[in-house]
């Protein structure tokens, strides 16, 4: 009786798992779209990088809710747990995925605050030449 309550319950984890893989596997595509909006050269709406910045968070989330789970099957629940190996590489390939646009998208934010405060300070000493020139 108890083996029987134990498989649910993993069963239920690896439920858990595959809606997480679900969810990320169409949500990646889309976070990948709104990165590739982010350049230096275009002007991009707020709305677009904090809604890049929520999926991050959600994103993240959902890979250390698979990851401890994970590492409660393969722990207490192993002789219960049936490792699916492509699933799991799936889903460590999503982690890099999105580290590393959200770590150019965060680079490209950097790159357009610099060059929004160089543009600043040109136009400053530009004023102030044409202020000395009229004195």
């Amino acid at each position: 009786m108890g083996k029987d309550r134990v498989q649910r319950h993993v069963e239920s984890l690896e439920r858990v798992i595959q809606n997480n893989y679900s969810y990320l596997k169409g949500t990646i595509e889309d976070f990948q779209i709104l990165c590739r909006l982010i350049t230096p050269e275009r002007r991009v709406p707020i709305e677009i990088i904090l809604n890049i910045r929520k999926m991050y968070r959600e994103i993240q989330d959902r890979l250390s809710e698979i990851k401890s789970i994970q590492q409660l099957l393969q722990g207490k629940y192993r002789p219960y747990y049936r490792r699916d190996l492509l699933r799991d590489r799936e889903i460590m390939e999503f982690g890099s995925i999105v580290k590393y646009c959200y770590s150019k998208v965060e680079y490209t934010l950097r790159q357009m605050e610099a060059i929004k405060k160089i543009k600043k300070e040109e136009s400053f000493s530009k004023m102030d030449r044409q202020g000395k020139s009229f004195q």
